[in-house]
C-alpha cells in the first residue's frame, strides 16, 4: 500500500484495474500483463482518490487485498506483481494470502512493553550512478519484495542480468536457488513486541498547505504534458484531410501505410512550396530515441513510388541510420516532439489518428430528436453518419507553412495519384 501524501497511515483499495493471472507459475494465455506506466489500481483516502501506475513491465499474479477493502496500513502488502517469466515457486502465496484474511481485534494486554530492540537493516544492492538517466540504482517493487520476503541478508552480492546491469526477479531467485544467499534468521522468526496501545492526549493535524504541495506534485507531470500540447497546438497550422480514400487503398494493400503517403506528400509539396532558405528538400521520420528524438532521412522520397518509400521505412527503422544533417520537414507521430525538443530549422509534419465529424445539421438533428424525447414527445432517429478525417498539422516557424500543408491536403485527399 503505497503512501499518497506524508501523513497518510492508511486507506482503502476503490478499484483494480487489472486482472490477476489465473494459474501459477503464469499461464501464458490467462495472464494480464502490463507495462510501465499503465494503470494498476485506484485507492482512495478520507481526502482523496488516486491512481497508482505501474513501475515496470510485469502482471499480476496474486491480488490480496480485493476491491473494498479499507482501512489497509500504508506498506502493508496488498498484491504480487511479477516479471514475465519469473520463478514464483518459492514464494509462499497462500500463506501471504491467509495473513490477509479478516483482521482480528487485538485485545489490549496491560503487560510492561519491552525496549524493541534495533532493527535490522538489510543491505540492498546499489549501483553506479548514471548521467544518463537509466535504470542504474532502481530496484522495482516485486525485486524488493523478493529480498525482504525472502530475508536475504547479502543482497549485494545478487548479479544483475537486466538491462545494463539492472536487477531482476528471476536474479534474485536464481541467487536463493544457487545456495549464495545468506539468510538472516533473526529478522526471520523475531516476534512483533506487544505494545499497548493508549489513546493518544493530542493529535498533531497536517496542515493544509503540506497536502496542497503533494497534490500539486503529484498532479504535474500531467498538467506539464496537457501545457505542452497546448503549446504545441498554438505553433502548429492544421487541416482537416478526408479519410475514406486513403483507407481503401491501405485496406486494398496491406504493404502500404499511412506514413508512406504523408512522406510522399511532403516531398513532393516542398518542391513546390521550398519551406528552408537554403533549398533544402530532404524528408525525414522521427521516432521516440532514449535521449529524445531520433531522425532519420528517407531518401528521393520524391521521385519513389509508395510502394518503394514504404519498403524504404521498414528498413530504415531497422537499420537506424540516423540523419546527418537534419531534414527540412520531419514526419512524427502525436507525442514525439514536446515544445522544448523541437528541432531548429526544420518544420515538424504531425498526421493524425482518422475521426469521425459531425456536420452542424446533424448535430442540430440529433439535438432536437432528444429534446423531443425529454418533453415527451415522439423520439426521431436521425441518421448521423459523419465523414471520417484525420488532421495534419505542420509545426515550426516557416511563413509558408499555411501553404505547404494545403498542399499536402491536396496529395493525400486524392492518394491514388500518390501510387506511381
Amino acid at each position: 500500500m503505497p503512501a499518497l501524501s506524508p501523513t497518510m497511515t492508511e486507506g482503502g483499495i476503490a478499484r483494480w484495474e487489472k486482472k490477476e493471472g489465473k494459474n501459477i507459475p503464469l499461464d501464458e494465455d490467462k495472464r494480464e500483463s502490463f507495462s510501465a506506466g499503465d494503470l494498476l489500481l485506484q485507492i482512495e483516502t478520507d481526502k482523496a482518490q488516486m491512481d497508482v501506475e505501474a513501475q515496470d513491465d510485469g502482471v499480476l499474479v496474486k491480488i490480496l487485498a480485493p476491491e473494498g477493502s479499507q482501512n489497509v496500513a500504508v506498506n502493508s502488502i496488498i498484491a504480487i506483481i511479477a516479471e514475465e517469466g519469473d520463478d514464483l515457486s518459492s514464494i509462499d502465496i497462500a500463506g501471504l494470502s491467509a495473513d490477509k484474511g479478516a483482521p482480528k481485534k487485538a485485545e489490549p494486554v496491560d503487560v510492561p512493553a519491552p525496549a524493541p530492540a534495533a532493527p535490522k537493516v538489510t543491505e540492498l544492492p546499489t549501483q553506479p550512478k548514471s548521467d544518463d538517466n537509466s535504470a542504474h540504482g532502481l530496484l522495482s517493487p516485486a525485486v524488493t519484495f523478493a529480498i525482504h520476503a525472502n530475508h536475504i541478508a547479502n543482497a549485494s552480492e545478487i548479479s544483475g542480468s537486466g538491462p545494463k546491469g539492472r536487477i531482476l526477479k528471476g536474479d534474485v531467485m536464481q541467487f536463493l536457488k544457487d545456495g549464495k544467499a545468506v539468510i538472516d534468521k533473526q529478522e526471520k522468526h523475531a516476534a512483533a513486541p506487544v505494545i499497548t496501545a493508549k489513546p493518544p492526549t493530542s493529535v498533531a493535524r497536517p496542515s493544509a498547505d503540506t497536502e496542497t504541495a503533494f497534490l500539486v506534485k503529484s498532479l504535474e507531470s500531467s498538467v506539464l504534458r496537457r501545457l505542452g500540447e497546448m503549446e504545441l497546438a498554438k505553433r502548429s497550422t492544421t487541416v482537416q484531410v478526408p479519410a475514406d480514400k486513403l483507407d481503401r487503398l491501405i485496406r486494398a494493400n496491406r504493404s502500404l501505410s499511412d506514413t508512406a503517403f504523408a512522406v510522399r506528400a511532403a516531398a513532393l509539396a516542398l518542391h513546390q512550396v521550398p519551406l528552408a532558405k537554403d533549398g533544402n528538400t530532404r524528408v525525414g521520420i522521427a521516432v521516440e530515441g532514449a535521449k529524445g528524438p531520433a531522425v532519420f532521412e528517407i531518401a528521393d522520397a520524391s521521385t519513389s513510388s509508395v510502394l518503394e518509400l514504404a519498403a524504404k521505412i521498414k528498413d530504415a527503422q531497422k537499420e537506424n541510420p540516423l540523419a546527418s544533417e537534419l531534414p527540412a520537414v520531419i514526419l512524427a507521430a502525436e507525442g514525439v516532439y514536446t515544445p522544448a525538443s523541437l528541432p531548429l530549422g526544420s518544420s515538424v509534419l504531425v498526421v493524425g489518428k482518422p475521426h469521425k465529424v459531425v456536420s452542424a445539421a446533424e448535430a442540430s438533428a440529433a439535438l432536437d430528436s432528444a429534446l423531443s424525447e425529454l418533453t415527451g414527445g415522439a423520439a426521431k432517429s436521425p441518421a448521423v453518419s459523419g465523414a471520417s478525417v484525420f488532421d495534419v498539422g505542420v509545426i515550426g516557424e516557416s511563413p509558408a507553412n499555411a501553404a505547404f500543408v494545403g498542399k499536402i491536403k491536396g496529395f493525400l485527399s486524392n492518394p491514388e495519384f500518390l501510387m506511381f
